[in-house]
């Protein structure tokens, strides 16, 4: 058995939220405060997640990406992550993170078995950073960039939200950055999760516009490079 949608295709990868919580709160994502979480006995334990996962995967699941909130603040991740490596019919498992425990983790989930690493980071500029993410930790995301990298991952992927009016100044330093440390870079939609009534359609920087940005600096892109 497959799983297939009702236009029918095939659907091989699987998302799963570890947790709601998150140790920042970027303003498009969260508000600033009076957040309302699970109560803790609602959040599936490792062993249920895993057996959750053995399900799909008989389904045709090969792939799995942990996400959040923020999926390190969850207590012995990489013991999920072992217990998920197990299960027959999983190639890869990859995780999503604003990186700011990384630097203490990234060995653990290497060896526990985790392949890829998503991060998510809109600005290398400290200040721009603690606006955004209303938190002053943009030194501990860079830690854990290098931990990551030094415990043997590769082809890591930075995520950055591409809001009109605050991510146009940090697209060529980022990509700057990437091409550096042999990052892949993604800008992503802004979307309407409104979560405190601030978004508009007038906000969303599209691809366009950001390739213009960086043809503007770096001269004409290749015809093969993505706008979305």
């Amino acid at each position: 058995m497959k799983l297939l949608d009702r236009f029918g295709r095939e659907h091989t990868a699987l998302r799963i939220s570890v947790t709601d919580r998150c140790n920042v709160r970027c303003f498009y994502c969260m508000p600033s405060e009076n957040i309302e979480f699970l109560p803790r006995p609602e959040i599936l334990t490792f062993e249920e997640l895993a057996r959750v996962t053995a399900v799909f995967a008989r389904l045709g699941i090969t792939k799995l990406r942990l996400t959040g909130g923020e999926p390190l603040v969850r207590k012995d991740l990489p013991q999920l992550i072992s217990q998920l490596r197990r299960i027959q019919g999983i190639e890869e498992i990859a995780l999503t993170t604003n990186a700011i425990l990384l630097a203490d983790r990234a060995a653990a989930l290497r060896d526990a078995g985790l392949d890829r690493i998503n991060i998510s980071l809109d600005t290398l500029d400290r200040e721009h950073f603690a606006s955004i993410t209303r938190r002053d930790e943009l030194d501990r995301v860079l830690q854990g960039i290098d931990a990551a990298q030094a415990a043997g991952f590769t082809g890591m992927r930075i995520n950055a939200v591409a809001v009109r009016g605050m991510i146009e100044s940090q697209i060529v330093p980022l990509t700057r950055f990437a091409v550096e440390r042999g990052l892949n870079l993604r800008f992503i939609e802004f979307m309407p999760l409104n979560s405190s009534g601030q978004w508009t359609s007038d906000d969303v920087l599209s691809g366009s516009e950001i390739r213009r940005l960086l043809e503007n600096e770096f001269g004409k892109l290749n015809p093969a490079t993505r706008n979305d």
